[in-house]
């Protein structure tokens, strides 16, 4: 046995591999059949919270093990951390702007609305707290179970690689309507956000690219329900 692959567990790997399936299958059966928005937007908010909690409770000797490391240079590797991010706002415009020069995007709906109520804006912030979970959860699932967990088994490795690139882009299919070409700079992305795990060896570098990434969907929220709320 080679000493330097990881221990892969099928269980676990099975049971977390299904976390972002269910949570699809789960969301598209149930969701629609709410008729309030609010229990909507709680009933997704619950469903995203479980799949945490199993991918946490699932690898957390991984999550414990690589942050006693990764703290000991907090700032400093918070300081990276940003770096990722800003690299995945470049990736993401120069991967948006070739499709764009190849034509092979189609325009994505927009819907402006106006005036936003209080209550809509409320919804908004209670929603964008998912995007403060998907960071721990698509890391476990896409980078350390499909990809990292793989390393040191030759070509394997690199058909994990692309594997996990390829589903980390078609898991945002809900937010791009299923249009494909919209998916396609996520996809590469998610091939970034490997190589930095690949590199780093260390979980946490990736969860806080991907934390602070997301954080600006947040950040957003925020700043829409201040302008419902002032009425500005």
């Amino acid at each position: 046995m080679d000493t330097n692959r990881l221990p892969i567990s099928p269980k676990k790997t099975i049971i977390t591999l299904l976390i972002p399936i269910a949570e699809l299958l789960i969301g598209d059966a149930l969701i629609p059949k709410l008729t309030s928005q609010w229990a909507k937007v709680i009933c997704t908010v619950l469903i995203f919270f479980t799949g945490l909690y199993i991918a946490v409770y699932l690898y957390q000797d991984v999550l414990r093990k690589d942050w006693r490391t990764y703290k000991n240079h907090l700032w400093r590797n918070f300081a990276i951390a940003f770096l990722g991010v800003a690299a995945s706002f470049a990736l993401l415009a120069g991967v948006r702007f070739l499709l764009d020069s190849l034509h092979v995007t189609q325009a994505s709906a927009l819907s402006a609305n106006g005036f936003l109520s209080i209550e809509t804006a409320s919804m908004g912030l209670v929603a964008s707290t998912t995007a403060l979970m998907a960071p721990f959860t698509e890391e476990i699932v896409f980078r350390h179970v499909l990809f990292y967990q793989w390393k040191n088994r030759g070509v394997l490795t690199w058909l994990m690689f692309l594997l996990s690139a390829i589903a980390f882009g078609l898991v945002h299919w809900n937010n791009f309507n299923g249009q494909l070409d919209q998916m396609i700079p996520y996809m590469c992305v998610g091939a970034l956000y490997a190589l930095i795990y690949y590199f780093s060896k260390n979980i946490w570098y990736n969860i806080m690219t991907h934390f602070f990434f997301d954080f600006f969907q947040v950040i957003g929220a925020i700043l829409m329900f201040i302008l419902a709320f002032t009425g500005a």
